[in-house]
């Protein structure tokens, strides 16, 4: 894929003047290494920049290193010659003076690793800027200096251009393969700032209040004790909260089932039901439905039934009775929410499954509150910040894989959290003395991170994508080409028996594929370019990879046969492909595949190898092949 616009203009650029893109290196690698001009200047990110120009064949590796060692090599020795000439005045000097942190920790680097912190400093960003200069204060020997310092520029350079040079090289391809997955991505990133913002903001703003407003509450459960019931078995330790927690379950329940109704008849939330499925529909596709998988097993019941077990555990070994009874209160009445939930808004009994959000999200806030008191004031929102990260993951997959809607799911996080508050309140109107929480929170993300896998390897072939009916309705007459790169119309309709097609065209010469998606890009970093044997990426239609991939090999191209199931017509299965052709697409040191060219109008290959046999063929004005096995 050649770079177009502004990209082709810097590259021709580079292309046309590589003796001032050598100075330009020189003078960025210098720059960087001055004397304090390195704290602000990016030099470092300039050379992992160029390292990807180096992986895209646009630089010469050799020449980038070289004009880079000299400028890094010359940067250091200004400032060596600085700090050898002022010595100790040096640190009283404009703007050294303005940097005591740095210099404490310069100093003290260069009084624990001696002379070879020169060496060392070259690698760590902190303190290189300031290392020459204290070398130099420090009456270094020159001679010494200047050894240790060519050697250390030498090797520096290649250490920020080689990672730039691999993500070079893997770009082109890995932009294709990538391209929706890096969307997703993105929005996911995005999220994660938003949920780290916001819990921040609201942490900052409420706790401060907490201690007032619980104080408030507790006045007033004293002046009506009728409707003080309600709550006052959370905030008076004198009473019992098992009436309290019971009046207020219901009472979440009955607002549950409220909820749920009014979102079944509001045409505005069913319209933002619908967006959100249609969002996530068009992200479909092989390479991101294995990474979403891993995150949907975060929150599966054989998770948090594993996860529940093991803080359990802990909290019997300590004989932690007040807490362990919490937990497993939190556990088992958000669990028995989620099925009821699940029986409420899907009309379907749900006891074990992979989507209970109510029960994730409820495990997850108590967590947080147990272990929030054990850090220092200022890192105690982490806790809250981490569970509402991993609560946005496991949501987001959720969402993905349509196992919920997104009403559902808004409403599964406001109520279990508030839920889980509930019950923390109980809890720490019992239990004020905070425990050591490293074991917990040790227990619990250990847990939480390598349920999954296990997960996956017992329930990953049964995990299904469940599509919305109105989205299974949707048709299209496109495959959105390997990654969803571009489009290729389905202009094969096949009504016959696959495998008696697939047969025939094994006679006259064309190969049969097993289509793969990630394993194609393992194959193609390490397939000899020269070579016929070239991988052939999957494409995607409806979120789906090829039913039959089938090539044959014309000259120095290949032709592609791609065949998807479309639909069921008088009790026989209907399946439309498209022919492609591909070129050898080499994208430098490791990247070496079959690249599309281009579709294939002419469909004479294919209906030369389908003539002598037992199959109809029609091909329309438009072009469009039909396929149709003949009546005995």
């Amino acid at each position: 894929m050649e770079p177009t616009g502004w990209i082709k203009d810097v590259y021709d650029w580079i292309q046309a003047n590589p003796n001032w893109t050598g100075i330009l290196i020189l003078l960025f690698a210098f720059t960087e290494s001055i004397l304090l001009v390195g704290i602000i200047f990016p030099g470092a990110a300039f050379l992992v920049s160029l390292g990807a120009l180096i992986g895209l064949g646009v630089l010469d590796f050799y020449s980038a290193w070289i004009w880079a060692s000299i400028g890094a090599f010359l940067g250091d020795g200004i400032s060596f010659w600085i700090g050898y000439k002022y010595k100790q005045n040096l640190l009283k000097m404009w703007p050294m003076y303005k940097f005591p942190d740095l210099i404490a920790k310069g100093q003290s680097f260069f009084a624990k690793y001696g002379g070879i912190s020169v060496f060392i400093g070259r690698f760590v960003g902190p303190v290189r800027p300031i290392i020459p200069a204290l070398a130099g204060t420090m009456d270094m020997p020159v001679k010494r200096y200047v050894i240790i310092s060519a050697l250390a520029s030498i090797l520096w350079s290649p250490f920020y251009l080689l990672p730039g040079m691999l993500f070079g090289s893997a770009m082109d391809t890995m932009a294709k393969v990538a391209v929706k997955l890096s969307i997703l991505v993105v929005v996911l990133v995005a999220s994660i700032w938003i949920v780290y913002w916001l819990i921040n903001l609201l942490y900052q703003l409420l706790v401060p209040k907490t201690y007032h407003w619980l104080s408030a509450l507790l006045r007033w459960t004293q002046r009506h004790p009728k409707l003080g019931r309600l709550t006052s078995g959370l905030v008076d330790p004198r009473q019992p909260e098992k009436g309290s927690l019971a009046m207020l379950a219901v009472l979440l329940f009955i607002f549950l089932v409220a909820a749920i109704w009014f979102f079944a008849i509001n045409a505005t939330l069913l319209r933002w039901n619908q967006s959100a499925e249609s969002f996530f529909y068009t992200f479909h596709n092989p390479w991101t439905v294995l990474p979403m998988k891993w995150l949907l097993f975060l929150g599966h019941d054989l998770s948090l039934l594993v996860l529940t077990l093991a803080v359990s555990l802990w909290f019997i070994y300590r004989r932690m009775n007040i807490v362990l009874n919490h937990w497993l209160l939190v556990s088992i009445t958000a669990y028995a929410f989620s099925v009821l939930m699940c029986r409420v808004g899907h009309d379907q009994w749900h006891f074990f499954a992979d989507h209970h959000v109510f029960w994730f999200v409820s495990l997850a806030c108590f967590w947080a509150i147990l272990v929030a008191g054990a850090f220092p004031i200022k890192f105690r929102s982490w806790p809250y910040v981490l569970a509402g990260i991993i609560i946005l993951l496991f949501s987001f997959a959720t969402l993905f894989f349509f196992k919920m809607n997104l009403a559902m799911i808004s409403l599964s996080i406001l109520i279990g959290s508030i839920w889980a508050m509930v019950i923390g309140i109980a809890y720490r109107t019992r239990s004020r003395k905070q425990f050591l929480g490293l074991p917990v929170k040790i227990t619990y993300i250990t847990t939480l991170l390598l349920m999954p896998f296990m997960t996956w390897f017992l329930f990953s072939s049964t995990t299904l994508v469940d599509k919305p009916e109105w989205l299974n309705q949707q048709n299209t007459a496109k495959t959105t080409g390997w990654a969803n790169n571009g489009e290729q119309t389905l202009d094969i309709t096949i009504h016959s028996d696959l495998n008696t097609l697939e047969q025939q065209l094994l006679t006259h010469g064309w190969v049969k594929h097993q289509p793969r998606t990630w394993g194609n890009v393992y194959l193609a970093m390490k397939t000899d370019p020269e070579s016929d044997d070239l991988p052939l990426f999957s494409y995607v239609h409806r979120g789906e990879v090829e039913t039959l991939l089938m090539t044959k090999q014309q000259g120095d191209k290949l032709v592609a046969l791609r065949v998807w199931r479309d639909g069921v017509a008088d009790g026989s299965i209907i399946w439309r492909g498209t022919l492609t052709i591909h070129k050898k697409d080499t994208d430098l040191y490791l990247f070496n595949h079959w690249g599309y060219k281009d579709n294939l109008i002419d469909k004479s290959i294919l209906i030369s190898s389908l003539n002598d046999s037992i199959f109809n063929i029609d091909q329309l004005s438009d072009g469009t092949l039909s396929i149709a096995s003949k009546k005995p």
